[in-house]
């Protein structure tokens, strides 16, 4: 969740903290990293002892941030398999490592320091831009983090940092590997093809009995009827909670007044400038103009161009010097000023055009004001429903129970599988939070209490119940014996145009001429191709193989419908020439070496420091004990 706080951040050095997935094999590299000892201790690093609760409490909220992330609730069990618990536990020793480190160097950082480390996070600052005590209260409520424990967190981030800068620099990535991923990305293909459709396969004759039973036999998991849930949700949103909330007019008035000044659009200048070393040489410069010499012209002779003297057209707030801006903005349309005395020297200012400011009415703005203030308040009612429908829960009422105290409604789904469709092969649909709980859905008994899932879209939670289970089953043949018939026929046709599709590469490699080959089918063209891009007709699989094909060579691909062939030809390869702008992907070489660097440091510093994991400890915080 402390990316909630830092999505703003930049720079290499901020993924000290920030889920560096990376440094998962930091520690695992160490021989013998894994000891067994007495202690409820998950890890040693150095002087500094992890305890299975401390652990514990960061495994479930990294699960938690990345259930948010991927908009699905990612259950122990899947964890596990995956491999993100021993990847948290990777990072999190990886973060204690330089904490130890830090330590050992006498790092520190001053509370006052800390405050404005706080006050400048733009997660905390409300639409004025301005730090919000209540802003910072539920952000990290939202979070489940307590002010404690996140000024911890960030006090030991800012050390990393320190460190973390101290390590990096400037690194260069090597001339020859920009060269590589540029002829990679730039480099054109244009090639030939033809499409063989369904209808280049000619008849398929209808399928015997004793076909499709046979077809059937040997397929007969893939017609198998998957399990199905019956499952209640409670879903809870700031759309939903917005329609029962009233804002007062006395409320948007206050709101209007504090977001006046950002509200209003200023005056803007057209201003220009010429700077003197002395006062006595803008007097004169000034004797000229009123003589009828033209500003430009002055200008000129300093050696300036427009670009030069032009401010743009600016508002008072825009122009740095506030000498200049108070003159500028006292100037009439057209008016050359006196000599200024500005930071840089003695000036005088020219103003073109006046774009006039506009003062907001409240008239005007109450409507979005108002959608603004419903949002915030929603935000909090949220935070405080999610509370009592988890005391709720804690006290034993199941979902629709809890619903009826809360004053909000349970969806049912009566029959969903793991896709979303209900046994008729349709798609559930407006049905807020189900994609997203679908994925832990299937992994909990019947009647199991479940954790709430944030939702993506919008924001606000989602809590389910599996009310019942239907499990999945063979179905006779009689069931789908019309998909299967289909399947069958689909199949024929594959064969018969990749047999077809087979014997014209032959042909093209042999270089007979794709007009010949292709008689009777539509042949194209696509000039500049390039990987990644779309092409009309051409499926990304194909476009791979296009790249993976010699000049003047032939190559197959499957059609999207998975049954049609697309045969082509390679006519021309275009490579990049020397030189040009660097791609994303090259300029990012830096911050992946750096990268590289962090993880070689991380590995250094654990060697250095003496890291060691209670298996069983971690074991017990992650689920697998007893596996």
């Amino acid at each position: 969740m402390m990316d909630v706080f830092r999505r703003h951040a930049k720079g290499w050095v901020t993924k000290i903290l920030m889920g560096l997935l990376i440094v998962s094999f930091a520690i695992w590299g160490i021989a013998d990293v894994f000891t067994r000892f007495a202690d409820r201790d998950v890890a040693k690093i150095g002087s500094t002892r992890i305890g299975l609760e401390q652990f514990r409490e960061v495994y479930r909220d990294r699960l938690r941030v990345l259930s948010s992330q991927v908009g699905r609730n990612i259950s122990s069990e899947q964890a596990r398999a995956l491999g993100i618990d021993r990847q948290i536990l990777s990072e999190f020793v990886a973060e204690n490592t330089f904490d130890e480190y830090a330590r050992t160097l006498g790092l520190s950082i001053s509370d006052e320091d800390l405050i404005k480390r706080v006050h400048s996070n733009p997660a905390f600052r409300n639409a004025n831009g301005q730090f919000d005590a209540n802003r910072f209260e539920e952000v990290l409520r939202s979070n489940f983090f307590t002010e404690d424990r996140y000024l911890g967190v960030e006090r030991r981030f800012a050390l990393r940092q320190q460190i973390g800068r101290a390590l990096g620099g400037e690194i260069l990535a090597p001339e020859i590997i920009g060269v590589a991923i540029r002829r990679h990305e730039s480099e054109e293909r244009s090639v030939q093809f033809i499409v063989l459709d369904r209808a280049a396969a000619g008849n398929i004759p209808n399928p015997t009995p004793e076909q499709i039973s046979e077809y059937f036999e040997s397929r007969k998991a893939s017609f198998r009827a998957p399990e199905y849930r019956k499952l209640v949700l409670l879903t809870l949103t700031p759309e939903a909670i917005a329609g029962t909330l009233e804002i007062s007019e006395s409320d948007l008035k206050k709101a209007f007044e504090a977001q006046r000044d950002r509200l209003s659009v200023p005056e803007r200048r057209e201003v220009e400038q010429i700077v003197f070393p002395t006062v006595e040489e803008a007097r004169a410069a000034v004797q000229k103009i009123n003589g009828g010499a033209k500003f430009e012209a002055i200008g000129i002779e300093r050696g300036l161009s427009a670009s030069d003297m032009s401010l743009g057209v600016v508002a008072k707030r825009d122009i740095a010097d506030p000498a200049i801006a108070n003159a500028a903005f006292a100037l009439p349309q057209g008016k050359t000023s006196d000599p200024v005395e500005g930071r840089f020297g003695i000036a005088l200012i020219r103003v073109g055009k006046i774009v006039p400011g506009k003062e907001p009415s409240f008239a005007e703005q109450s409507d979005a004001l108002k959608k603004q203030l419903t949002s915030e308040r929603a935000r909090r009612a949220i935070l405080d429903l999610h509370d009592k429908i988890e005391d709720e829960r804690a006290g034993g009422s199941n979902l629709t129970e809890t619903a009826t105290k809360t004053g909000l409604k349970v969806v049912t789904v009566n029959a969903v599988d793991r896709s979303g469709r209900t046994p008729e092969g349709q798609p559930v649909t407006n049905v807020l939070g189900l994609e997203q709980v679908l994925g832990t859905a299937f992994s909990s008994p019947v009647g199991t209490e479940t954790d709430p899932v944030e939702l993506r879209a919008g924001g606000g939670y989602a809590w389910y119940e599996v009310a019942a289970t239907t499990p999945s089953r063979d179905r006779p043949l009689e069931e789908v014996r019309d998909r299967v018939e289909q399947r069958w026929k689909d199949d024929e046709v594959a064969k018969r145009l990749a047999e077809r599709a087979e014997a014209m590469k032959k042909r093209l490699d042999a270089n007979e001429k794709f007009e010949t080959v292709a008689q009777g089918l539509k042949l194209e063209t696509r000039d500049k191709l390039t990987r990644g891009s779309t092409a009309e007709g051409i499926d990304a699989r194909t476009l791979a193989g296009i790249f993976e094909t010699a000049q003047g060579k032939a190559g197959i691909g499957i059609a999207e419908d998975q049954v049609g062939r697309i045969v082509f030809r390679v006519t021309a390869i275009n490579l990049p020439p020397p030189g040009g702008a660097p791609s994303a992907r090259i300029a990012s070489l830096p911050n992946n070496l750096q990268d590289d660097l962090l993880v070689q440091y991380v590995m250094q510093l654990q060697q250095q420091i003496g890291v060691s994991i209670n298996e069983a400890a971690f074991r017990n915080v992650t689920g697998a004990t007893g596996n």
